[in-house]
Parts: structure tokens; sequence; C-alpha cells
């Protein structure tokens, strides 16, 4: 069967989703509009923040507060290139803004363009060097272009600088397993559980590399800790499956999988998955079933699968 993979740290989010930035005075029209658009956009109105930015822009073009925060609002709402376009002008008119470099090189990043978003981070890390978490959001960006050395090395600053980054740590765990070493991996994960006992993700990616040292009963418990916090992570849930499956627990992987297959009906791995676990369970007709209905949705391993059920009866 089928599992699901590592789940990178929601921290490399923190700093762009952070900050609307206040105007340094009030007073002014474009400036009461800039905060009005802060006040409206921090209550998730981000369309309305955006016209209100947009207005302050008209009566003050050179606003650089109100790119900045005009460019916040238009990537929470999926408008990237928007984005990109107003942190360019907030660092035009304001050149030490490492919050518009950072957020330009998330922004970068979130459309796969990562030597551009390395640039952009490095120039923030220029400006601001001791904050931690650009230096861990450089790190991410690394990672993605599978430098994982260099990843490490910058997770590894982003703990120097603040010791209880529970993002960090996860982070640093994802790196050091992609580069091998999954002692180290587990060793970081361990340790973003223990600053935040409720860090779901940290949890499941813990699992993952268990289940990659053959530690499965350990794997099982990380994923039954994520499900206890998170009833609806169906990728933990299509993992303690796995586990189950590998410890001989047939019928805890079905119960498993089927909740996955309730959650998403029209998604061909969860009834392959549960196709083969009744395979191996002995439920000849279960797993025929099942892996019809994952060949009905395109999924063409479930076809090979099948024939080898169905060969018997010819």
């Amino acid at each position: 069967m089928r599992c699901s993979g590592f789940v990178q740290g929601v921290v490399v989010l923190t700093i762009c989703l952070l900050c609307f930035v206040q105007t340094a005075m009030a007073g002014t029209s474009a400036e009461e509009l800039v905060d009005r658009g802060i006040e409206i956009g921090q209550r998730g109105d981000y369309d309305g923040a955006i016209e209100l930015f947009s207005q302050a822009l008209r009566l003050s073009p050179n606003n650089a507060e109100a790119y900045y925060n005009r460019g916040l609002a238009r990537s929470v709402i999926g408008d990237l290139n928007g984005a990109i376009d107003d942190y360019t002008q907030t660092i035009q008119r304001k050149p030490r803004s490492f919050e518009a470099y950072n957020n330009r090189g998330f922004t970068r990043a979130a459309l796969g363009r990562y030597a551009e978003a390395l640039v952009d981070i490095s120039l923030a890390i220029a400006i601001e060097p001791k904050m931690a978490q650009l230096y861990n959001n450089r790190g991410a960006v690394r990672m993605s272009m599978s430098n994982y050395r260099g990843a490490i090395a910058d997770f590894s600053s982003a703990i120097d600088l603040d010791p209880v980054l529970a993002g960090a740590y996860n982070n640093r765990g994802l790196a050091r397993g992609l580069d091998g070493d999954l002692d180290g991996s587990i060793g970081d994960f361990t340790l973003a559980v223990r600053i935040d006992p409720r860090y779901t993700v940290a949890w499941y990616n813990r699992g993952n590399a268990r289940v990659s040292k053959d530690d499965v009963q350990g794997a099982v418990e990380d994923y039954t800790k994520v499900l206890v916090l998170d009833p609806e992570m169906v990728a933990a849930r299509n993992n303690r499956a796995f586990a189950r499956l590998t410890l001989g627990d047939h019928a805890g992987a079905l119960s498993d999988l089927d909740r996955v297959v309730e959650a998403f009906p029209d998604d061909a791995t969860g009834w392959y998955n549960r196709g083969v676990v009744r395979k191996v369970a002995g439920d000849r007709l279960g797993a025929i079933a099942d892996l019809t209905r994952a060949a009905e949705l395109g999924d063409s391993l479930a076809v090979t699968v099948l024939e080898e059920l169905i060969a018997p009866e010819h």
C-alpha cells in the first residue's frame, strides 16, 4: 500500500502571515486608509483591505506601507504575482524593509522560483541578521532546492537564535532525514514535540521517520497522537494503517482505511490501500471490490493487482 510523505513545518509561513505594518504617522487621509485596511485585514476581509490600500495609493503613490500591506493581503488571497509586484514597490521606496524582502522571497518560493527566493531572503538576513524566522525560511527554500546541508545549517542558525522555535527543529528533522540521517531526524522531531506537545506535523513526521527506521510500533504511537490532536488528518490515518498492516493488525488497518475512504470517496488511493489490506487479510471478494473502485478512479496499479486476483477464475 502507499504511504503519505513528510510535511514541512508551517512555521515557514509565520513571518509572511504575521504582520500588517502600521503607518509611521497618523493624520493624513492615506494613512488613515492604510490603518483601516490593516484593521479589516486582521479581521479576515482581505478584499476590502486591498481596496482600502489601493485608495491610499491613489492619494499617496509613494506610500511604502500601503504597498507592503496590499502585498500581504494579495498573497493571502492567492494573487501571488500581484503580491510580488507590491513587495517590489515597497523595496523601491523602503530599501531596508527586511519584511518585504522576506515576503517577496516566500511568495517567489510558492511559485517555484527558488533561486530568486533565496536571494531575497538572504537580503532580508543581511538587513536583520538576528531574526531566527528568516534563517528558518531560507532553510525551507534550500530544502526545496535539495540543498539539504545548506538547509540544515540555516535551521541550526535559527535554533541558535531561538532555541524554542519548534518549527526549526521540525524542518531540520526533515532535512536530516532527506540527507540520510534518520537518527538525527528523529531526535529533532522529538525536540519539536517536547517544545510544543500539540505540534501535529512534528508527531506525524516522527512517525514517518520511525517507519523508515523499522520502529513500526513507535510509528503507530506517533500517528495515534496525531489523530488525537487532529482526527481529520487523513495522511496520518493512512500511514497508521500501513504501520498496523506491517504489524499484522489487519482489523486496525481496515478500521483506519474505512475512515480514509469515507472522508475521500473519490480518491483512488484509499480504495487501493484498503483493497491491498483486504487481499493480505484473505478477503478476496472485498479486495476485488475495492480495487475495482480504485481502477475506476484511474489507479493503474489497482488494475495490475486486480488481474492477479481474478486470474485464478479463468
